[in-house]
């Protein structure tokens, strides 16, 4: 038997009507804010993979002058003359050791020293007329003491941080103090 009621759809109304313009827009703030997180992150991120590539740079760079010290030991002396870095050494000497040229021990030791400074300033590389390959603003230091040699690469660092100050022994001398110096410093027996 059917039933002599009809039943007619009613239609219910919904509490909820869908977005509303503030939720709108604060999905908008938390998004932007999300946004600038993530674009400071990247930023910091560029900043720490800069630092870490100056550092093995510059460990690259005092591993080298060592081994080139190891190889000439008669030469010690000459290897620790003045400090190396922004292009105190203005050409290259004569002769050129790096050619089939025979050398002497002391003309090598020039030589490597000047190499090393073309090294630290990032002379291969280029960006017009400026050196780009380097380190910033270095300098390179070699002090001996009868066979003990200690070698210092200086540069400066994106961020402020400690100095190392009033070290004995030819740290706080190499380069230009301040709190953003960043130095990797390298002691050893060349004999």
């Amino acid at each position: 038997m059917k039933s002599k009621y009809i039943h007619s759809p009613t239609i219910a109304k919904s509490s909820q009507r869908g977005s509303t313009f503030v939720e709108i827009l604060t999905s908008l703030l938390i998004l932007s804010f999300g946004s600038l997180g993530a674009a400071g992150l990247q930023v910091t991120s560029k900043q720490a993979t800069f630092d870490a590539q100056q550092m093995l740079t510059a460990t690259f760079l005092t591993s080298g002058i060592i081994e080139r010290m190891r190889n000439n030991p008669a030469a010690l002396a000459t290897y620790a003359g003045s400090n190396v870095g922004g292009s105190t050494i203005s050409a290259e000497p004569i002769p050129n050791c790096s050619q089939a040229t025979p050398c002497n021990v002391t003309e090598l030791a020039l030589h490597d020293r000047w190499v090393w400074e073309q090294s630290i300033d990032g002379a291969a590389i280029k960006s017009g007329t400026a050196n780009a390959g380097g380190l910033v603003k270095p300098t390179g230091c070699v002090i001996n003491d009868n066979g003990r040699v200690q070698v210092v690469v200086s540069w400066h660092g994106l961020d402020a941080v400690s100095d190392a100050g009033a070290v004995t022994g030819g740290v706080s001398t190499c380069g230009t103090s301040g709190s953003h110096r960043r130095q990797v410093v390298v002691n050893t027996f060349v004999n």
